[in-house]
């Protein structure tokens, strides 16, 4: 078995970091209009490290403040259609 050329890892390495950034910038972009404020705000994140754990780390917070549970606020956010990611978080 013979081992890859520096060519052949360098290649590969251009290929998969294409493919992860495609991959990445559809996800945000094939969001439907239809989709709740939940799956359009999350989709908006898509390729962000950290962005979907700082996203519930605030909710976390916010329920407490509220004196709710998270799950009480990510029901009620994902139960409404606005149409747009930005729309949602504004």
């Amino acid at each position: 078995m013979r081992t890859p050329t520096t060519l052949q890892r360098s290649s590969l390495a251009v290929f998969v970091t294409f493919a992860l950034a495609l991959a990445s910038s559809g996800a945000a972009s094939a969001a439907s209009s239809q989709a709740s404020c939940s799956g359009l705000a999350g989709s908006s994140r898509a390729g962000q490290p950290g962005a979907e754990a700082q996203v519930q780390k605030d909710v976390a917070a916010e329920a407490a403040a509220d004196g709710v549970t998270p799950g009480a606020l990510k029901s009620e956010f994902s139960q409404t259609h606005l149409g747009t990611a930005d729309t949602c978080l504004n």
